[in-house]
């Protein structure tokens, strides 16, 4: 007989109580918990991770940006190999993505509920305008390893998640009583220009760029509980210079920030919880199809403008000459390479096209072409599973996919 899958509520816990003058409330696995003014914070987050947690890996990604908002992407992963029949396993993870992008309105929309409770709660405490925005979310069979496996993915825009003072983006003062369980990790992005300058506490890995001001990103892995205000880390524009100041670590971030952040650390408790789960069902008979991927664009944070090359003080034939030695291709914005690469391609491309010809994460496309939609540049149009993303004068009919023989 075969065996359907069946995996249990899924949840990332960055727990405790927020304070409220009408009492606090808890985010947990189980979901947003109004709690009395009275009830204690709990004081070990681990029961409220579920036991029946079946996902192989479990990654909590937030890149953060320079005006501070930041993308939250929660990743699970299950591997095939590790169950009985990993044939079965992977037919019935393809038949759970037809029924999950079918039947996907409780699941998503409580995960949308609860990134708003928290963005609110984060705002409330933090003095800074908070909201959770851009939400999206995928499916799909990943056979590019050796072991393929199923991913689900979920994701929100939290805007003002960081402190920004100046040039320095200050992460760490939303969280209390951190917690990750053994098969879940945190990985910190530095989007756009951002380069990191301190961090605390120290990554669990070796820096991918060699040192930690040519990383792109540090990570943390379970079981592990840390205190409040960490992981805490400053980030600042790799075109501003502040990069190997003398002005480094806590101390010199907390020189120039507000009052009101001081008393953030001693008060904020802000936690999420995004369940991500699978219901009972019989495997199908027939074939699955082979791309399950689901993708739901949503706009991204804004960026600042890249900046063009700076004179080195030795006049203006210095600065010609350093911007002739800049290829075409480097002084484009994204939004130009895209609208290059959709040209290159008859003026009509699959998105998923997209993410793989310029390398870039599917998230930072995602968020990329719905601000080119709003901007006129481009067109989407939902076909089956896919976007087909067009340039002016190349939409595609609406009733068809442009790329059936």
């Amino acid at each position: 007989m075969n065996r359907p899958v069946s995996v249990g509520l899924v949840a990332l816990v960055i727990l405790a109580a927020v304070a409220g003058a009408s009492g606090s409330v808890v985010l947990t696995a189980a979901g947003i918990a109004p709690q009395s003014p009275s009830a204690p914070a709990p004081a070990d987050p681990a029961p409220f991770v579920s036991q029946e947690r079946e996902w192989d890996d479990t990654t909590f990604e937030i890149t953060v940006y320079e005006n501070g908002s930041a993308t939250w992407t929660f990743r699970h992963e299950r591997l095939f190999a590790n169950e009985e029949n990993a044939t079965e396993a992977e037919r019935n993870f393809r038949a759970f993505a037809e029924s999950f992008e079918a039947n996907e309105t409780g699941r998503y929309e409580a995960f949308i509920n609860q990134s708003r409770e928290l963005a609110a709660a984060g705002s409330q405490k933090t003095g800074r305008e908070m909201d959770a925005t851009n939400f999206d979310r995928s499916i799909r069979v990943d056979e590019g390893r050796i072991n393929p496996r199923g991913v689900v993915e979920m994701s929100f825009t939290w805007t003002n998640f960081a402190a920004v003072d100046g040039e320095t983006i200050v992460v760490g003062d939303v969280f209390r009583g951190l917690y990750l369980a053994p098969d879940q990790s945190l990985e910190l992005e530095a989007g756009g220009d951002l380069r990191f300058r301190s961090v605390s506490p120290n990554p669990d890995s070796q820096y991918d760029g060699g040192s930690l001001e040519n990383a792109t990103s540090i990570g943390w892995s379970g079981e592990q509980q840390f205190d409040d205000g960490r992981p805490r880390a400053e980030l600042t524009s790799s075109t501003s210079g502040a990069v190997g100041s003398d002005e480094q670590g806590p101390a010199g971030a907390m020189s120039g920030d507000r009052g009101w952040y001081l008393a953030a650390l001693l008060v904020v408790g802000v936690g999420i919880a995004a369940a991500v789960w699978y219901r009972r069902y019989g495997p199908g008979t027939g074939d699955a199809p082979a791309d399950t991927a689901m993708d739901r664009s949503a706009g991204r944070p804004p960026e600042p403008d890249v900046a063009g090359g700076s004179s080195t003080g030795n006049g203006a034939a210095d600065s010609a000459d350093a911007g002739a030695a800049l290829s075409e291709e480097e002084l484009m914005t994204d939004e130009d390479r895209v609208v290059a690469l959709i040209r290159e391609n008859g003026g009509r491309m699959k998105q998923v096209n997209i993410v793989e010809e310029t390398g870039w994460s599917k998230s930072k496309v995602s968020m990329l072409l719905s601000d080119m939609e709003d901007e006129g540049t481009i067109s989407k149009l939902r076909v089956g599973r896919e976007n087909i993303i067009s340039l002016e004068g190349f939409e595609p009919e609406a009733t068809k996919s442009p790329f059936e023989e």
